[in-house]
């Protein structure tokens, strides 16, 4: 499920920033224009993959300075991007801790339930549970 919204907003903001890009009335004056001065006449997949290269070394904070922003609408986005991206890491990354909490709870919910059965258990069979869980 992490996995599916990463790629959804990964592939969102590339083709919208790509969008903002071809709309510019100075194409020479946009972020991929400055790397591939004729981007219009590349082919539509060297366009994509550019744009998310340019998504994911944002979320990921790599940012390596190739592909930047070069006029006010590209760095308001970018703005936006880079906020909505923390808010996103945050999220996903409280998830991932919440479901590693809530089965750390559950093991230890079982085992004390087993070991309070224990005493009516046959000897070696509780010693066992009771030094597997210490």
């Amino acid at each position: 499920m992490h996995a599916q919204v990463t790629l959804f907003v990964v592939h969102s903001a590339g083709c919208l920033y790509y969008l903002i890009a071809d709309r510019y009335p100075h194409p020479e004056k946009t972020w991929i224009g400055d790397v591939i001065p004729n981007f219009r006449q590349v082919s539509v997949w060297i366009r994509y993959i550019t744009s998310v290269y340019w998504s994911i070394t944002t979320m990921t904070t790599v940012g390596y300075g190739d592909l930047h922003a070069r006029n006010t609408v590209e760095m308001i986005f970018n703005i936006f991007y880079m906020l909505f991206n923390l808010g996103l890491t945050a999220y996903l990354i409280g998830n991932m801790t919440n479901l590693v909490v809530e089965g750390t709870h559950r093991t230890m919910e079982f085992v004390s339930t087993a070991l309070l059965g224990a005493r009516y258990w046959p000897q070696p069979v509780a010693i066992s549970c009771y030094m597997y869980a210490k």
